[in-house]
């Protein structure tokens, strides 16, 4: 499967290169000799999971956990909130994979796509104590999983903590529909950002409190595997329309200035522009999910000229059932028959697929009995949005537009694939 990839994502460097114009920032970047190829955690195999875990580990027992975390919480109110997140976090995940592969370099970082535990997060396969471990106790501390013996050193002695905001289970948070809207509707880099950003991103982290709810978040394992997803959904979107999204930049910047692809990564003396394009420069992955839309090599540069078909599965056909003016508010690409499958977040995945299996899997079929009782996703908290340095219109238009989208489809007697 290497290979494979490596072959595959080649081919899509070369199809889409004379298509993509990169600003001066960028020119000097060549094309990867080697591409990864990131996986959605319950898609790895046995050996590939416990790969990761164990260079996971080795990373952590030379603290570069602590390391991470406190990077991040030092400049926490300058990579959030603004322009700077997606590609600020981009490079973070890229320089622990790095970290990571230097331990053994079969491993690339998965991603963990979280809508499709939407309905009940605590019941998602991550939070095993085969995996990642679930809730803390009494003393917040996690009993099992991957870190339930780390102990941190920043920013204090402490174990791994979660507070599951519920209590002993998790809210209900952003579901593949709406994350598929996001990905449909933003035609701005600032609209993904805030969309991706303001949704699923707060929704894990303060859903799962402790660590997770705090500026030094990269010590827990779990935002790894999560910010590879919120980069997935990022990449994806750019892969939609490579020319116009590959550097497209704008927004503000940490200071409140105009963004653009020359602003400079935190801390760092490189340019934004350094890291947007996949494949080239230190951004040397890429994602089975835009593997997949593109097909094999051979059919690559035929494909560099039309438009992506999708895929049909079960989830996609029943959401394109929707009435047309649902279709037509919430769903553009949908309505207007030009869907690719790069901004279709219908994923065939379940909330109940094991992680690192190699046996076989039947998927269970949703639960007739949820029709038209999709669930209202969490809202982020006041004290979320100020740690975030947030805008408080922005997160609060973004739950209404949720919400909308949500009351729109339970009207109309919809049942989500991903409700048991």
């Amino acid at each position: 499967m290497k290979f494979f990839g490596y072959v595959v994502g080649l081919a899509l460097l070369s199809a889409q290169a004379a298509a993509i114009t990169p600003p001066a920032g960028a020119q000097s970047l060549t094309a990867c000799s080697d591409v990864i190829v990131r996986k959605e955690v319950r898609s790895l195999s046995t050996s590939e999971w416990n790969a990761y875990k164990a260079a996971a580990k080795a990373a952590f027992n030379d603290r570069w956990l602590d390391w991470f975390g406190f990077l991040h919480d030092r400049i926490a109110l300058t990579i959030h909130g603004n322009s700077m997140f997606l590609v600020y976090h981009r490079a973070l995940t890229r320089d622990y994979e790095k970290i990571l592969r230097g331990y053994d370099a079969s491993v690339a970082v998965p991603y963990w796509n979280a809508m499709v535990d939407y309905q009940h997060p605590d019941q998602s396969p991550i939070f095993s104590a085969d995996n990642l471990g679930g809730n803390g106790g009494s003393d917040g501390c996690v009993t099992g999983g991957l870190a339930s013996d780390w102990k941190y050193v920043y920013p204090d002695a402490h174990c791994l903590r979660r507070k599951y905001s519920s209590g002993s289970t998790m809210p209900a948070w952003h579901s593949p529909e709406f994350l598929t809207h996001v990905m449909q509707s933003s035609t701005t880099y600032a609209a993904l950002r805030a969309g991706v950003e303001n949704s699923i991103h707060g929704a894990v982290h303060l859903a799962l409190g402790g660590d997770m709810d705090t500026m030094y978040s990269p010590v827990d394992p779990i935002f790894w595997v999560h910010h590879a997803n919120i980069d997935r959904l990022y990449a994806q979107w750019q892969a939609v329309s490579p020319e116009d999204r590959t550097y497209m930049m704008d927004g503000v910047a940490p200071d409140n200035s105009p963004a653009d692809v020359n602003m400079l990564l935190t801390g760092t003396t490189k340019p934004a522009c350094t890291v947007m394009r996949l494949g080239y420069g230190d951004m040397c992955y890429t994602y089975d999910t835009i593997q997949a839309a593109n097909g094999d090599a051979a059919a690559l540069s035929k494909r560099n000229t039309q438009k992506c078909i999708p895929r049909p599965n079960q989830a996609t056909e029943a959401i394109k059932q929707l009435p047309a003016e649902v279709l037509q508010q919430f769903y553009p690409s949908f309505s207007n028959g030009t869907g690719n499958p790069l901004e279709n977040e219908m994923t065939t995945i379940t909330p109940h697929t094991p992680i690192g299996s190699n046996g076989t899997y039947t998927a269970t079929k949703p639960n007739e009995a949820m029709r038209g009782k999709m669930p209202v996703p969490m809202k982020l908290t006041d004290e979320w949005i100020k740690m975030q340095h947030a805008c408080v219109e922005e997160v609060r238009d973004l739950e209404t537009r949720a919400n909308n989208m949500i009351d729109a489809l339970n009207k109309a007697n919809y049942l989500s694939p991903y409700l048991s």
